[in-house]
Parts: structure tokens; sequence; C-alpha cells
């Protein structure tokens, strides 16, 4: 048996992938009877005190990015680096108060820069070591791999939530490693491999994911609501909205739900014939724990999430379709194998976190 140890949990609150991703890590910090304090804020702390009830929780504001409605975010990414330095420092500094306050024993933070302390054990959770950049700003990438690890060598290590071997989801974003920084790929993390989810004969036809940022998630909505309106499909649409109250009201054949529980949701994702889903890393990860595929639509201007699409497209585990070119009758019109691969355990992921509890 392990001594009890306090951990912090902190996920970046830009959109909810992050904090989904670290429900399966919390859920496996109690069950080996660690204290798990979560600081969170918006959707996260919405959807993680949906999730952990029982747990304590703290209010962690951070700097919520704004973005264009154009297919580029660039320009809009640069206009407010200054906003997104200042709060990366103002971060560091109200994490130390935190672990002061709490007497944590070390901080698990998920993409959150200034969410490291140098008092205690510190783990950084990324998926992303190498940013990808648009074509003509390619030159300098390596830059960007510069600050990057030099914002990830103030943890104490790197867990990157992916396979090592050939099933690697990631790509070209979580390989090379850094050199010099202690990083582990403690295998994929989704909140619904431990699930098990029988398959229920009322199948969907088409299951609709949103999520990410504004204005961007509302235009897709928007886009494939118009279209939806040509087809005669059974449709739900989960609209990535956990702290929203207000949800439109089924018409026809669609259903809207702004948020779900974790057995509802993959209920949904098992038992949909097709699926369109943004290409957010987490998104892809669920999919991949239920061993189901889907038509991966990437936020304009959000590079990473077109590279996924574009390299999982191109190993025939999903498909791709930029948000111009959406066109839901293509979709249908041809089926695809929707059964990619068999679930996965979080075994790696277990034995990882045992060890690490263990060396704290």
């Amino acid at each position: 048996m392990f001594s009890k140890k306090t951990i912090l949990v902190c996920p970046l609150d830009w959109g909810i992938g992050h904090a989904t991703r670290c429900v399966p890590i919390i859920k496996i910090l109690t069950e080996l009877n660690q204290r798990v304090i979560i600081a969170a804020d918006g959707a996260p702390m919405a959807l993680l005190e949906k999730a952990f009830p029982s747990l304590d929780f703290i209010k962690f504001p951070g700097f919520r990015p704004h973005y264009s409605k154009s297919n580029s975010q660039v320009f809009e990414v640069i206009k407010q680096i200054p906003g997104i330095l200042k709060s990366i420092r103002e971060d560091h500094f109200f994490l130390e108060k935190i672990v002061k306050q709490t007497k944590a024993d070390a901080v698990i933070s998920d993409n959150r820069f200034g969410a490291y302390s140098n008092e205690v054990e510190s783990v950084f959770i990324t998926h992303q070591l190498h940013i990808q950049t648009p074509k003509p700003l390619s030159a300098i990438k390596p830059l960007l791999d510069i600050v990057n690890k030099h914002s990830i060598k103030k943890y104490s290590s790197c867990w990157i939530p992916d396979f090592m071997d050939d099933d690697n989801l990631s790509g070209n974003l979580s390989r090379p490693v850094f050199k010099g920084i202690k990083t582990n790929y403690i295998g994929p993390l989704s909140r619904f491999s431990a699930l098990n989810i029988e398959k229920n004969p009322e199948k969907t036809d088409l299951l609709i994911m949103l999520s990410g940022p504004e204005p961007q998630r509302s235009l897709l909505e928007n886009i494939l609501l118009y279209q939806l309106g040509y087809l005669q499909l059974k449709t739900t649409i989960l609209r990535g909205l956990p702290d929203e109250n207000t949800q439109p009201e089924a018409t026809g054949n669609i259903e809207f739900l702004n948020h779900a529980s974790d057995i509802k949701i993959a209920s949904l994702i098992r038992n949909a014939r097709f699926i369109v889903a943004r290409a957010g890393y987490s998104t892809i990860m669920d999919l991949v724990a239920l061993g189901k595929s889907a038509t991966l639509i990437p936020t304009p201007g959000q590079t990473e999430q077109a590279y996924l699409a574009q390299y999982l497209s191109g190993k025939k585990r999903f498909n791709f379709m930029a948000q111009n070119d959406v066109n839901l009758s293509k979709i249908i019109e041809k089926e695809h194998v929707s059964v990619i691969s068999e679930p996965f355990a979080m075994v790696n992921t277990e034995l990882h976190l045992r060890q690490w509890i263990k060396n704290l």
C-alpha cells in the first residue's frame, strides 16, 4: 500500500480535451488512495466537478485566447503572445501559493505551462513537443522547438499520452523527444478505456462531436445543421458545452446534448453508424479507446489538428475533411470500416503512476 500523497491536477482550460484526458489519471490516483485536488476553471472545472463530485476543487483562473472566424489564426495568436506570457507567469505564482496552502507533494499539469512548482515534483503532460506551423512560417519551427523545450524543462519530467511504437497516434508531434528532459510515453489516455459498454440495438445514424474554441465551434455546428436539413438521418449532436445550461430542443431526427455522462457518450460512440468529430487529440484517443473511426474536421487555423487528421488519414485509421469542404452526403454515401482496433487498456499508464507515486 502506498503512503497517501496530495497531488494537484491542473488541466489547461482551452477547451475540454485537456480535462477529459486527466479523468483516467485522476481515477487511477484515487484508486491508489492518493488525495487529489483539481485546480481548474471554466468548462474543464464543470466537467471534472461532475465526474468527481467528492474531490476538492480550487478555481485556477487562466488566459482565454480569442480566435477569429478566418481559416488562419496566426496573426490573432501573435497579437495575444504578451497576454499568454503574462498568464504563464501569473499561473506559476498562483500555483506556488496553492502548493503551500494544500501542502501538495506533487503537481500534474496537462499542457498548462505555468503550472509548475520549484518546491515539489512537477509533471507536464503533452502530446505536442514539436509545434506545427503553417507552410509560410515553417522556417520558425526550430525556434518554436527551442521555446517549447525551455518551457517543459522547468518541470521534473514530461509524460506523453501515446504509444512509442508503430501504434503511435501523434506522429511527429511527439517524436523525437527532447534531449535532457526526462520523458515517458505512458500510453494514450481515455476516460472510456475502463468502461464496459455493450452495443445497443438502437443505433444512431450519425453522431456529431463538436468541441474547441468559439467562434469555430458554432460555425461548424451551423454548417452541419444546414446540411442535415436535406438528409433523413437519426442524428445526435454532442455540442461540447459542459458549462452551458440551455440547449436547443430536439427537432425532427436531431437530438442536441450540451454534454453527457461518460457512459452515455461512450454508448453513443459505440452505436453510431457514422461519426463526425473535431481532430482534437483527446477526441482521437477516446475514439481509438472504443475501437471506432470517424471523419475528422480540424478546427481552421489549428495546425496541430490539421496534422493529426492528415497523419491518421494517411495511416487509414480515420477519414479527413476540411471545414470548407464539409459534405455530409459524401461522408455517408460510402460505408467505411468503423472498427479500427481493439480497445486499449491503460496498463502502461497505471504501472507508470504506481512507480511515480512510490518514488515521491
